[in-house]
């Protein structure tokens, strides 16, 4: 689906429905966290390094795929032991990385939230890009946030400040996505359509 969103100009972007793994945290909760001595630009830090681990993997499957494979999953379990040594030494210091269900798009995020925002309240988004894990941390701003279902909220964001690399990372993990919901969708009808001549 193309996105509609102020102006011609933002409808170039695709928007998918997926499961992503990610926090979302306001400005002034991590501005309090620096004050107390955690380093929030460690989170870009982070992501930066991702990247350029999720760039060798990359490279590393074309040319010895099992060492890629190898690679991937010691990045993974080096994640999530950081992930539990996080929880363990600061359980309120920032939220873990949850699953949600989300609508994304090189621009912007819709996702359920148990916490209420203000329209024009500044947050950090922090996601997980599968297959590889890469790490974004994106400075989003509240477009809206209504009343879900269970005391749930709907919240809806404007990716902004985004680098031009980060944003590229997320064009192509759509895109990618995209036409695997596609394919997805060609081999059901083409089940279907198997089943009903038979």
């Amino acid at each position: 689906m193309i996105e509609k969103r102020s102006g011609a100009e933002r409808r170039r972007f695709f928007r998918i429905d997926d499961r992503l793994r990610l926090a979302v945290r306001r400005v002034a909760d991590a501005d309090a966290r620096a004050a107390k001595g955690a380093d929030f630009g460690a989170d870009e830090f982070l992501a930066g390094i991702d990247r350029g681990i999720a760039a060798i993997i990359a490279a590393a499957r074309v040319q010895a795929p099992a060492v890629g494979e190898l690679a991937q999953l010691l990045n993974r379990k080096l994640d999530y032991v950081i992930e539990r040594l996080g929880q363990l030494e600061a359980p309120h210091a920032a939220p873990p990385l949850a699953e949600h269900e989300v609508s994304i798009s090189a621009c912007g995020i819709g996702l359920q939230s148990a916490e209420r925002y203000e329209a024009g309240e500044t947050l950090q988004v922090e996601l997980l890009l599968p297959p590889d894990d890469t790490r974004l941390c994106v400075p989003a701003r509240v477009v809206r946030c209504r009343d879900a279902a269970q005391g749930a909220y709907r919240l809806q964001l404007d990716f902004t400040g985004m680098g031009q690399d980060d944003q590229e990372l997320l064009i192509r993990f759509i895109v990618r996505r995209q036409g695997q919901l596609l394919q997805r969708l060609r081999e059901q009808r083409d089940a279907r359509r198997e089943r009903a001549a038979s």
